[in-house]
C-alpha cells in the first residue's frame, strides 16, 4: 500500500518574501545599524522575535546572559516556545530586553503583540522595535507581498499606552533595497532624506516604579495661650 503523503500548507506570501536573499540582506543591515542601541542594554534575560527562521537564531551584539529566540511560522511564533502573538508564554516583568525585528508587519494582531512586548519587560527594561518604513522608497518592494505597514506614530502610541517611555526613534537602512541585495553605501545618507530609508528603529523603556509617597503628617494641636507642648 503506498504511503500517504500529507500536503504541506503553502507558505504565506509575506513570510516567503522575508526569506528571499535580498530581503534577508536588508533585515541584516537594519540589525547591524541597531547594534549600538543593543549594546546599551544589560541584564539576564532577553526576548528576540524575528520574521523568519532563515535569520540566525542568536542575537548578535547582545549583552545579556540568555536570549529566548522565536521566529514567525504560519502566522504564529515558534522556536524555543510556540504561541500566538497576543499570548507570549513569559511572565510579566521577566525580561530586560524585548527585541522585535520586522515581526509586527506579519502579525495578525500587531497592537496586541506590541502590548505583549511591553508586558514582559522588567521595570527599566528596554524594547527595541525595528520595522519597515511605510513611507520609504523600499516599500515598493514589499507593499504588495502581504506585509502590513506599521506607522511609527501608531507604534509609539501603542507602547506608550502600555507604560513605556519612548526614548529615541530614528531611520535605518538604505534608501532603496535592490532585489538582489542591499547597497550599504546608501545607508550613510541622512538629512532631509533620512525619512526615505528602508527601516525605522524605536527605543522604549519600561517606567521605573515611583517612590512611595510619604504620609502626610497629623494636624498640629492648636495650643491655647500660656500652654506648652509638655
Amino acid at each position: 500500500m503506498p504511503a500517504v503523503h500529507f500536503r504541506r500548507q503553502p507558505e504565506r506570501p509575506a513570510e516567503a518574501w522575508l526569506r528571499r536573499e535580498g530581503s534577508l540582506a536588508l533585515l541584516q543591515e537594519l540589525q547591524r545599524q541597531a547594534i549600538p542601541e543593543l549594546t546599551r542594554v544589560f541584564g539576564h534575560t532577553g526576548l528576540y522575535l524575528r520574521p523568519s527562521e532563515a535569520l540566525p537564531g542568536p542575537l548578535s551584539g547582545n549583552m545579556l546572559a540568555r536570549v529566548v529566540s522565536l521566529h514567525r511560522a504560519d502566522g504564529r511564533l515558534a522556536g524555543e516556545l510556540a504561541c500566538e502573538d497576543e499570548a507570549l508564554p513569559l511572565a510579566s516583568g521577566s525580561v530586560s530586553l524585548a527585541y522585535a525585528l520586522c515581526v509586527l508587519e506579519t502579525s495578525p494582531r500587531p497592537e496586541a503583540l506590541a502590548g505583549e512586548l511591553a508586558r514582559v519587560l522588567k521595570p527599566g527594561g528596554v524594547a527595541l522595535v525595528l520595522t519597515l518604513n511605510p513611507w520609504g522608497l523600499a516599500r515598493l518592494r514589499w507593499s504588495f507581498r502581504g506585509l502590513g505597514a506599521v506607522e511609527p506614530g501608531s507604534l509609539a502610541q501603542w507602547l506608550g499606552n502600555c507604560g513605556l517611555d519612548i526614548e529615541r526613534q530614528r531611520w535605518l537602512g538604505p534608501m532603496w533595497s535592490p532585489a538582489a541585495g542591499v547597497d550599504v553605501r546608501e545607508a550613510r545618507s541622512g538629512g532631509l532624506l533620512a525619512g526615505l530609508r528602508a527601516g525605522h528603529l524605536l527605543v522604549a523603556r519600561r517606567r521605573e516604579p515611583g517612590l512611595t509617597p510619604l504620609r502626610a503628617g497629623s494636624t498640629a494641636l492648636a495650643l491655647r495661650p500660656g500652654m506648652s507642648a509638655g
